[in-house]
């Protein structure tokens, strides 16, 4: 077989040579590029759905707004005639633009009224809507999920809500406006909505209802779980893009966002072969790219071998003609020690020169060329207006930043001429004082109506030479007007929020004396009567208990008990009263004494019974000395009580130390209770024993629990039937930590 020559030989490695890296760098860069377009990809998905989230919670936020901006003329007298409530509906055109249908809804859910008039539907009841029973229990605007419209038969629609208060603050009725997801409004523009070719958007509720979406069909629709992953996610807190399979087995580019206004989630679905369709072009062209490129280097490396063998096939005949100024491609080898071998020497010495310096400026025009790069990107990137001024107040640079901010370009001309149309240096001037001192200096400027950007952040830093004297100045220009606008939108809402606090302070103070008078008012009226039902009771037993039988003496012995028991229940209720209206003070209190104290009462009440305290001391607290000793009054009353049938009953006091924050507690073993009906402990006359088995009103937890909540504190119940309870609760930040 004839031996491939030296010069094919080294043409074809480095054509592998070639092969290799190219393959390796076409892979990477392949790699790198798919890497890159995906993350663009899922990034402009991701802020195209955000922006349509934005828009949307624009939309369902002015829908609200206006509901709430109609209801004041909504008068109770218009509303106690349905035909003017129907014709101030009917007149409001307006609101016929956002909403398909408007309604009045009665408290009990009885239609008022609606708009457009259909005979025959006034009076109807739905109560049973849930975006009525959401309003009447929150009292709050609501915004409903998909439900089946009743005035058109069958239409899919969703209803905004906003409740109607009389001047006492009293529920007198509800307007409604319903949208048509059947109809042409901003809910339906998202169905209709175009990505691509084949890309869609659609809207799902938190109950993963489809409220919108291109096929009309699926509107109403429930996306079962498990059959879209990414939406799954999505309905679990995520937000952001992703590749999933829809319900209906499509591989998609997905990109999800909740609304702030309601729990609802907007949904893009991009087709992945329409999405990555460049990535499978881009593969075509690296592949050919590697084809051609092997094919040219082959050819390539074929003509450098043959030209860089030449000169060795004639180094024999013209190495005395080298002269120390000629060239040679590569460093001829050196195998005799003869002149030949000088000569060969003292070339590769010249060349290994010449190289060494070549580099040498190659590496320092390649540093300066980076450095040129990166400082003319970054100027062209500088999101502010950058300029340069000299000495004499003359602009020497503008990037295009700047020259859009005010109006062109003006290199060369003084600054005070182009900025304030003046003829001298102005004197709040930040060039003026950076050129004086040599520091940095700020100031906002507001321009004249009609200018680019209102309102404008000046800085200006000095430029110094090498002896440190400033020669000129830059100034970065940044537009500030919505920062501007957004810090004046603050001061405005901060002023309105604190009349509102003012007003509604107002409001409770008068509820909270109209509530007092109430309560004594009632205790007067009561009482009055249960003193004569007492007395007569009394008298009629005293007179006449003779004369009676068993059960009529038994009869006014319940009558004169209720009496009694109704006497307590007025004293609990003012009790309770008194502990919400009581002024509340705050000072040191030693809960460890007022425990002792009231169990010394309890035993010398009850002396016949034997029971164990443990009382932890040093239980320091701060609050109002009143209101804890009847807070610590109820619960080791209520620890006595409910303990009377315990063989050994024990009660203990203490506290521990619960996530960082002081918990005082009262222990007893004694009935205890199911912890099924915990919710109901701390409910006026609430009880979760039989009254023939412990006595009591059901009012002491209820105050207890307002006491500790006037403190800033929380309480709760623990307890197993047969095996006692505990009673744990907190004061905010007015119980300080264990020593």
């Amino acid at each position: 077989m004839k031996q491939l020559s030296l010069k094919t030989r080294m043409a074809l490695v480095v054509t592998l040579f070639f092969l290799c890296f190219g393959c390796v760098a076409g892979f990477l860069a392949l790699a790198y590029f798919e890497q890159k377009f995906k993350e663009t990809i899922f990034t402009q998905q991701a802020s195209l759905v955000a922006s349509l989230a934005s828009d949307l919670d624009k939309n369902l936020s002015f829908a609200q707004s206006s509901l709430a901006a109609f209801a004041p003329m909504l008068t109770p007298e218009a509303l106690r005639d349905p035909d003017v409530a129907q014709k101030v509906l009917d007149e409001k055109t307006t609101l016929h633009l956002i909403f398909d249908i408007l309604f009045i809804f009665a408290p009990d859910g009885r239609l008022i009224v609606e708009s457009p008039y259909l005979s025959g539907r006034r009076g109807g009841d739905y109560s049973y809507r849930e975006y009525f029973r959401k309003t009447v229990a929150t009292g709050m605007p609501q915004i409903s999920d998909p439900y089946r419209s009743t005035h058109v038969t069958g239409r899919p629609a969703v209803m905004l809500t906003h409740p109607l208060y009389d001047a006492r603050g009293k529920l007198m009725a509800i307007l409604a406006g319903n949208i048509d997801l059947a109809g042409n409004n901003f809910l339906t523009d998202v169905g209709r909505l175009s990505i691509g070719k084949s890309g869609y958007a659609y809207l799902c509720a938190e109950n993963r209802t489809l409220i919108m979406h291109p096929d009309r069909s699926r509107i109403m629709e429930h996306v079962p779980v498990g059959q879209n992953l990414l939406l799954d996610r999505a309905f679990g807190g995520f937000e952001g893009s992703g590749e999933t399979v829809t319900t209906k087995g499509r591989a998609v580019l997905s990109s999800v966002k909740h609304l702030r206004t309601v729990g609802w989630l907007l949904a893009i679905s991009y087709p992945l072969h329409e999405a990555y369709a460049p990535l499978s072009r881009a593969r075509a062209y690296v592949v050919s790219a590697l084809t051609l490129g092997i094919l040219l280097m082959l050819l390539l490396s074929w003509y450098a071998m043959q030209r860089l063998m030449s000169p060795l096939s004639r180094l024999t005949r013209h190495i005395e003609t080298l002269s120390p100024g000629g060239e040679a491609r590569e460093p001829l080898p050196v195998e005799t020690g003869d002149k030949i071998g000088t000569l060969a020497t003292a070339f590769n010495a010249m060349m290994a020169t010449i190289h060494e310096k070549r580099e040498s400026l190659q590496e320092a025009l390649r540093q300066a060329e980076e450095e040129r790069a990166k400082t003319d990107a970054i100027i062209a990137a500088l999101g502010d207006g950058l300029s340069i001024q000299g000495r004499d107040f003359r602009i020497l640079y503008q990037n295009q930043e700047h020259r859009r901010l005010f109006g062109g370009s003006y290199l060369g001309r003084y600054c005070y001429e182009v900025y304030r149309q003046r003829d001298h240096v102005c004197r709040e001037c930040p060039v003026a004082r950076c050129f004086a001192d040599g520091q940095v200096h700020r100031m906002e400027y507001r321009n004249p109506p009609g200018a680019v950007a209102e309102y404008l952040e000046i800085t200006v830093s000095p430029l110094r030479d090498a002896a440190g004297e400033t020669f000129a100045v830059i100034e970065l220009v940044r537009d500030v007007t919505a920062r501007k606008r957004a810090e004046e939108q603050v001061q405005r809402l901060n002023a309105e929020l604190e009349q509102r606090v003012r007003e509604r302070t107002e409001e409770l103070q008068h509820s909270l004396r109209e509530m007092e008078t109430f309560c004594y008012a009632v205790s007067h009226d009561l009482r009055t009567p249960l003193r004569g039902i007492h007395g007569f009771s009394s008298l009629l037993q005293q007179e006449y208990g003779d004369r009676l039988d068993e059960g009529g003496r038994e009869y006014l012995q319940r009558i004169a008990g209720a009496a009694g028991r109704m006497g307590e229940l007025i004293d609990d209720l003012l009790e309770l009263s008194r502990v919400t209206r009581d002024e509340l003070r705050r000072e040191p209190v030693d809960l460890s004494t007022m425990a002792t104290e009231i169990a010394d009462e309890l035993r010398l009440s009850q002396p016949e019974r034997t029971v164990a305290f443990t009382i932890e001391p040093g239980l320091a607290a701060v609050g109002d000395p009143s209101l804890l000793r009847g807070v610590m009054a109820n619960l080791i009353y209520n620890a006595w009580k409910f303990s009377s049938r315990t063989p050994h009953a024990r009660i203990e006091v203490g506290s521990r130390v619960d996530g960082g924050e002081r918990l005082f507690f009262v222990r007893d073993n004694g009935v205890g209770f199911d912890m099924r009906y915990a919710d109901k402990l701390f409910l006026p006359f609430h009880r979760l024993h039989a009254a023939e088995g412990f006595e009591g009103t059901g009012i002491g937890l209820a105050a207890v629990q307002r006491i500790i909540e006037r403190h800033g504190g929380t309480i709760r119940g623990e307890g197993k039937p047969g095996e006692g309870a505990t009673f744990s609760f907190t004061l905010g930040t007015g119980a300080p930590p264990p020593a």
